[in-house]
This record gives C-alpha cells, sequence and structure tokens, in this order.
C-alpha cells in the first residue's frame, strides 16, 4: 500500500507556497483531508467553524476534512502562507500505540484548539523543512518520493508536538456576539429549514441586517455558511454508514439531485464514491 502512495505522492500531499495582493475573498470551504496553515506575513483572521482566531508570523492552523474554515484578511498587506493539505490515511500507515501524527488534528472538538502558536526554535525548524520540502518540487531527481515523504513525516511529528506542548491553548475569539447564537443554532438544526425567513423569526433580526451582518465579520455569506457546514455533516453521516439518500436527508439536502449535484461541486467526487474512499482509507 506504500508503494501506490509513493508512485502518486503529489496526490495526496499539496504543498503551496504563496503570495499575493489584497483585496480579495477567500470563501469558507473545506478539504479532502487535513490541512496545515502557515502564516508567512499578512493580518489575518482566520475562520474555522464558529471561531475566530487572530493571526502573527508563526501561527499555525490546523484543520480536518470535517471542518469549514477560510483566512479573512483584515488589511491590504501583503499576504503570504504556506499550505499542505494531505491525506490523512497516508500518515495513519506511520501511528502506533506511541506514535500518533494525527492526534492533534482529531482528537479535539471541531473548531477547537486549531492555532498553534510556535517557539522561535519550532518557526525556524518548520520554515527549514519548508524550504527542503519547496527544493523538492523545484528539482525533482530519482527517489524524489521519499524524500518528500520523510519531510513530510517531520512537518506533522513537528506539528504534533508543539500542539502537546503548547501550554495554554488557543480558544479563539468568538464572533460578533448577534452572530453567536444563530451560528450555535445553525450547528445544532442543520437538517431543519434554515431560510433567512426563519433566522428571522426565530432570532427577531432582519434578514437583510442578518445578512449584511455576517458578511461584514466573515466575507462571505451565511448561505454559503450552511451549504458547507451541511457538505460537512454529509461526509461524517456517509463516513458512519449512511447510505446517500440518508446522508441527503440527515444533512438538510432535501432535493436528492441538487444534494448530488453541490456535494460533487464542493468535494469533488459523488457521495457515493466519497463513502466508498472513505471505507477503504480506514
Amino acid at each position: 500500500m506504500l508503494a501506490d502512495y509513493l508512485t502518486y505522492l503529489d496526490n495526496h500531499v499539496n504543498f503551496v507556497h504563496a503570495t499575493r495582493k489584497p483585496p480579495f475573498n477567500v470563501h469558507f470551504h473545506l478539504h479532502k483531508g487535513c490541512e496545515i496553515f502557515f502564516l508567512i506575513r499578512g493580518d489575518v483572521n482566520y475562520f474555522v467553524e464558529k471561531t475566530v482566531y487572530p493571526l502573527q508570523y508563526g501561527d499555525l492552523i490546523i484543520t480536518n476534512e470535517h471542518e469549514i474554515h477560510k483566512p479573512a484578511l483584515t488589511t491590504d498587506a501583503m499576504y503570504e502562507r504556506v499550505t499542505i493539505e494531505f491525506n490523512p490515511a497516508l500518515i495513519a500507515l506511520f501511528q502506533t500505540e506511541t506514535i500518533q501524527p494525527l492526534q492533534c488534528f482529531y482528537d479535539r472538538p471541531l473548531g477547537e484548539n486549531n492555532k498553534i502558536t510556535l517557539t522561535e526554535q519550532e518557526t525556524s525548524t518548520l520554515v527549514a523543512l519548508f524550504q527542503r520540502y519547496h527544493e523538492t518540487k523545484k528539482h525533482p531527481h530519482s527517489g524524489v518520493a521519499l524524500t518528500k515523504l520523510g519531510c513530510m513525516l517531520e512537518i506533522v511529528t513537528l506539528v504534533q508536538r508543539a500542539f502537546d506542548t503548547n501550554k495554554e491553548k488557543e480558544l479563539g475569539i468568538g464572533l460578533h456576539a448577534r452572530l453567536t447564537p444563530i451560528l450555535a443554532y445553525l450547528n445544532q438544526h442543520l437538517a431543519e429549514d434554515l431560510s433567512l425567513e426563519k433566522l428571522e423569526m426565530t432570532f427577531f433580526i432582519s434578514r437583510y441586517h442578518l445578512s449584511r451582518l455576517f458578511k461584514k465579520h466573515t466575507g462571505s455569506t451565511i448561505h454559503e455558511y450552511i451549504v458547507y457546514k451541511r457538505i460537512a455533516l454529509a461526509k461524517q453521516l456517509l463516513k458512519d454508514g449512511a447510505n446517500v439518500t440518508e446522508a441527503c436527508m440527515g444533512s438538510g439536502f432535501n432535493d436528492y439531485t441538487g444534494f448530488l449535484r453541490m456535494f460533487k461541486k464542493k468535494v469533488g467526487v459523488l457521495p457515493k464514491q466519497y463513502a466508498k474512499q472513505a471505507n477503504v482509507q480506514e
């Protein structure tokens, strides 16, 4: 099995170093696996689920495939970051009873403890690992997959160690006071009617004011947030053994055809294929 991963390693590990000048907007999104986000420069608040993490150089954000997230740029300062999206099944091949490099990605509630503040030494070591990985991409050679894999294992090991040694877990900050109970309600009622009309009546807030408030504080629409939360729930239901119809109805997509189309658009594969892949990886 390891040989299969090595043959197509770039399909399982996606390393990106990018620089971009604001203004621009990044929408809420999900990944197929886990992600490590490292801020190099820029003024960023990072949203995971309903938590906001203010970032500075040396901060990491970790997410798994069930956590919707997005960076929000607060100024027009140059934005530079490194992201690594990876298939957790690859890293799981190296887990033992005492070595658990995926623990920090999964052994915590969704949207909590996503931020890791690194020490100067950890930051220096991680940046060196990023540079090494980047060099292997620029100058491929015989056995490059092994070099990349070794580097990736060092990265996830460092991240797990930093997570374990953080004396104070970063809890982040809440959204606007009017939005906090609304997001909590959305998370608890994803299978129900979550139209703006319903939210307007439930929270006694104008749908127009709610839409503007959500857009102002997250940079995205409340509809987009709900769609991704429902997709995340559908993925979990499929992984837990639900069939496609059960996942559709259980996550609030009452239109089966619309569910298939939206799932394929956001996840990249149809629900049945995702369920098969999830079972194979387990």
